[in-house]
């Protein structure tokens, strides 16, 4: 099938999806986003830095609204392009990996994203090329409407590299991100994937990602909901061959009237797949959120760990684990827990001198800690920022 043809396929199945309420979450009208928005994009520095970006990384995408793009990379071995120069430079390859894992026609937001979407960034961690320093991606909405990227990573066989991917938006700008993301992890390769979001009071999000690891690899994910979002919705979905692994750990902070629906679903169909799912939700004002995690197995083990936090009398959390054996070779566990800081912890922090909020601090720092593993010291360093700025935003 040649290109143009691919490309109507394409297009046909999203026009099938245009109507197409998600699954889950709060569903939305995107029509509003689809109008042209003037203005002239611009970054805002302070934001980008707050979600932990490096722009002066060796190698990073940077992305503003549906306007403005720029990416290099300085390190051997490593590609980094925009989504169109990838199809135009390489489209039999490209039909091998853009819309194969995510079903363009899936909802009405995987729908406008394959027909009105622009930019995203294609990178590929070549043969062998182990790289310790993060590979940077920066998406910012400055305009607002629509911003729908098309993200594609490839790590090739016995690669391994980190990609930290921050997404922010300016304070008053009405704006709808629906992000796709392939990524595929070949033999015996390791991707390490760290996104973290800060979004706005009037912000609608809707990132769709789903990730093949071939035999051998793995694939960690970590991801921080750090601010006030409108809605957001998300449920990635990892496929695993034989002896591959998967690691998800998700850290959502909900506050005033956000209304969140997050979640994991891992499907083990090779051999002595593992995979584990962490969550920790912490809800404060009236927020609403649903943490889901399901692990579908042949063989292989599987464990779900969901925990949520209570911050306020008016917010909500519901978590859902769901374990599905296909045969008696899979071993799947999960726990869940909701509750609330327990007063004799803070009043035995506080015996010992620290005064309230600084007991509090201490116990929102150990709950939103979990332990990611594999990653080098440079994106730990990043991730303990991060857990900071998650515990001052929670009190």
């Amino acid at each position: 099938m040649g290109l143009e043809n691919w490309f109507k396929e394409v297009e046909a199945r999203a026009r099938e999806g245009l109507n197409k309420p998600s699954l889950y979450g709060v569903d939305i009208d995107v029509k509003p986003f689809l109008e042209v928005r003037e203005g002239r994009p611009i970054l805002d520095e302070s934001r980008v830095k707050e979600v932990g970006v490096d722009l002066g990384a060796k190698a990073i995408y940077t992305q503003i609204d549906q306007a403005y793009f720029k990416y290099l990379s300085r390190i051997p071995g490593v590609e980094v392009m925009r989504i169109e120069d990838f199809l135009e430079s390489k489209p039999d390859e490209a039909k091998e990996y853009v819309w194969k894992l995510v079903d363009p026609g899936k909802d009405k937001y995987t729908a406008v994203a394959a027909l009105k979407g622009r930019g995203g960034y294609f990178i590929r961690v070549k043969k062998n090329t182990k790289v310790e320093e993060p590979i940077m991606a920066c998406l910012f909405m400055s305009i607002g409407g629509l911003q729908a990227p098309h993200n594609v990573v490839i790590v090739e066989k016995g690669a391994e590299a980190t990609v930290y991917t921050g997404c922010t938006i300016a304070p008053e700008v009405i704006g709808l991100h629906v992000g796709i993301s392939e990524f595929y992890v070949e033999e015996n390769a390791v991707l390490r994937f760290v996104m973290v979001h800060s979004w706005n009071r009037v912000s609608h999000v809707r990132p769709r990602t789903a990730v093949f690891v071939k035999s051998g690899g793995k694939y960690i994910s970590y991801y921080v909901n750090l601010s006030r979002v409108k809605t957001l919705q998300t449920y990635p979905v990892v496929y695993l061959n034989d002896n591959a692994y998967t690691y998800l750990a998700s850290i959502v902070l909900g506050v005033e009237d956000s209304d969140i629906d997050v979640g994991n679903a891992v499907y083990l169909e090779g051999e002595n797949s593992v995979a584990e799912i962490v969550s920790r939700s912490i809800s404060r004002d009236s927020t609403r959120i649903v943490a889901r995690a399901s692990i579908v197995a042949k063989n292989g083990r599987g464990h779900i760990d969901c925990r949520g936090l209570m911050l306020s009398d008016r917010a909500v959390i519901k978590t859902i684990p769901e374990l599905q054996a296909l045969t008696p070779n899979a071993i799947l566990t999960h726990e869940a827990s909701i509750g609330r800081l327990a007063e004799d912890e803070i009043n035995y922090l506080i015996s010992k001198g620290f005064t309230k909020e600084e007991a509090i601090a201490i116990l929102l720092r150990g709950f939103v800690s979990v332990e990611v593993k594999g990653l080098p010291q440079k994106v730990r360093e990043y991730i303990e920022t991060i857990e900071k700025l998650t515990v001052e935003k929670s009190m």
